[in-house]
């Protein structure tokens, strides 16, 4: 068989259903599936829409052109504003991102929430101790410091700015293994104005993590960061997507973001801030903020079953 040359990989989806129909079993219910992925032109690259716009120039920490205005910040190191025909994407800094919103089960994992609070890990603060411009990009190195002013772990990312809206980020982390003992992600969040909420992506369909990546097949979804928010009795951590793709994220107008990475990632984007999350003990304690809070994860540990049996696994 040939495989297609204008794509990287193709998904072959098995299912089977009963071939007679039973009382409460008809012979369109799935009984099991399978999904195989197969290599197909691995140097293909993707052809996105892009800006037709000038050349950048740089005025301090900011580049931009007639389209697009992109600007640093030389004390945190983080992007702090993404301007598309003078409107702005980002409500908040893009920051590394070490912890989630506690889930029940984290609570009672030796290896979660207990150990990523004593860390500090969900009240960090980014110090660059280097900072440098370049044509079109940014160098930073990074201290991540949490509330007791401890450095838990240093970074180094590198920005690339291309005059079509591209941004290349490149990040790299090293904790400190003294203080922290567990991580529940690594990655990257932001918050986005609310009109920012459709979404679209291919990666694993329905909440999955790296303990239960087979309970969703990789396909193309189409869908909102309501309906990727789950309204537990104690609001905590939901929504998360594996083996992703790429993703979009836009207003109704078709406006906004497009991600893609190297490697397979983990996403989410949710209509609460995380600390709104974490802080609230019942569901009428969410409050909507005006933003949407997205998670770009290249790692997020699993869930486990600490509630009510073993946590999650060492493998």
């Amino acid at each position: 068989t040939v495989l297609p040359k204008d794509c990287k990989e193709v998904f072959l989806n098995l299912s089977w259903t009963p071939k007679q129909a039973r009382p409460f079993l008809p012979t369109t219910h799935e009984v099991a599936y399978d999904q195989f992925v197969l290599a197909a032109n691995k140097n293909y690259q993707p052809k996105y829409p892009s800006l037709k716009a000038s050349a950048l120039k740089q005025s301090g920490n900011t580049f931009s052109n007639d389209r697009i205005s992109i600007s640093f910040s030389p004390e945190t190191g983080a992007m702090t504003s993404y301007k598309l025909d003078g409107k702005e994407l980002l409500s908040t800094p893009l920051t590394i991102s070490l912890y989630r919103p506690i889930t029940d089960n984290d609570n009672r994992d030796r290896n979660g929430a207990r150990l990523w609070k004593a860390a500090g890990l969900d009240k960090l603060s980014q110090q660059t101790t280097a900072f440098r411009t370049a044509k079109n990009s940014v160098q930073t190195t990074l201290a991540l410091l949490n509330d007791k002013s401890e450095t838990v772990g240093t970074a180094t990312q590198h920005y690339s700015v291309n005059p079509d809206g591209t941004v290349k980020i490149a990040t790299t982390f090293t904790p400190d293994t003294t203080i922290v003992k567990s991580l529940a992600r690594i990655g990257l969040t932001f918050e986005m104005p609310a009109e920012y909420a459709q979404v679209s992506y291919l990666g694993r369909t329905g909440e999955t993590y790296t303990d239960r990546i087979q309970s969703g097949r990789i396909a193309i979804d189409r869908t909102d960061a309501e309906r990727l928010f789950h309204y537990y009795v104690k609001p905590q951590s939901t929504g998360n997507r594996t083996d992703m793709r790429w993703a979009t994220i836009t207003n109704e107008a078709g406006n906004g973001l497009h991600v893609t990475a190297a490697h397979p990632w983990q996403f989410s984007i949710v209509p609460f801030a995380d600390s709104n999350i974490d802080a609230s003990t019942h569901i009428n304690q969410l409050k909507r903020s005006g933003t949407v809070t997205v998670h770009l994860d290249a790692e997020q540990a699993g869930v486990g079953t600490a509630t009510c049996g073993p946590g999650v696994l060492p493998q």
